[in-house]
């Protein structure tokens, strides 16, 4: 059996539900964590420090805070990475998942070359903020539902690539290369790149992510095949928009375990 860790993705205001949900870890929004008074910060990290472990932060960034396009301003990204990656630290996070699509979301008739070489810069400047506290950072391709820039997988490999940090790399997110029409690519040639993973269905429209679909077995089965055949045995999120619900978690976790068994 592998060493495959389990997570789900969670609100700070749910944390105490997650703690019998039989997964290995929570990941918060970083978002969410950033916009925290200190109070409320570090009563959360208390709560950490008793319960399930924080091992990834996912949502990295407000629209405010632009990864390319208009309004880019290299200062208040790094200002920003520096704020958020102080925080993960003292959470525990171990990597950092960047999504973020109305960051992203260009314009007609922007510059795609310009954008591109803005979304170099803003990587390279977030994994240097992240580094010194052991983080990992992933560039994460999104579907074309959320945003026009940076949709596929190879495409965020290639940023990766030229941001050129060592503690940077890509997340997997099946339900985006769904939508990318790339969600049973073989993953091989990017094994070297793929430093976190993540799951789920959604609950009839894009912005609703959810557990997994028990008519979806097999697909999910097929992905985590994927996973193992490129020699991943990381942690992989079940991504959620949905209200928190403690069964539906539960069986989500169960599927995700037996299909990795099978494949074993």
């Amino acid at each position: 059996m592998s060493a495959m860790e389990y997570g789900i993705v969670i609100a700070p205001r749910n944390y105490g539900a997650a703690g019998d949900s039989g997964y290995d870890y929570v990941e918060f929004a970083g978002r969410e964590i950033a916009a925290m008074d200190g109070p409320a910060f570090e009563a959360l990290c208390r709560q950490v420090t008793r319960g399930l472990p924080c091992l990834g932060l996912n949502a990295y960034c407000p629209p405010q805070v632009v990864i390319a396009g208009p309004g880019f301003d290299p200062d208040a990204a790094r200002r920003y990475a520096e704020g958020l990656a102080a925080r993960a630290a003292a959470l525990g996070v171990r990597v950092v998942g960047v999504g973020s699509p109305a960051s992203r979301t260009l314009p007609a008739g922007f510059d795609r070359a310009l954008a591109w070489r803005q979304a170099v810069r803003f990587f390279r400047e977030a994994a240097r903020a992240f580094a010194g506290y052991g983080i990992e950072i992933c560039v994460e391709a999104l579907g074309p539902c959320y945003c026009n820039f940076v949709n596929r997988l190879d495409e965020a490999v290639r940023l990766a690539q030229e941001a050129d940090r060592p503690n940077l790399g890509v997340v997997l997110d099946f339900y985006n290369m769904e939508h990318s029409g790339e969600a049973d690519a073989d993953l091989r040639p990017y094994a070297p790149w793929i430093r976190h993973a993540h799951i789920s269905d959604d609950a009839g429209d894009p912005c609703r992510r959810a557990y997994l679909r028990p008519d979806r077995r097999e697909v999910h089965a097929r992905r985590m095949r994927g996973l193992a055949a490129a020699g991943y045995d990381g942690r992989i999120s079940l991504e959620i928009d949905v209200a928190y619900d403690a069964r539906e978690a539960a069986r989500s976790l169960q599927m995700l375990k037996q299909t990795r068994t099978e494949e074993e």
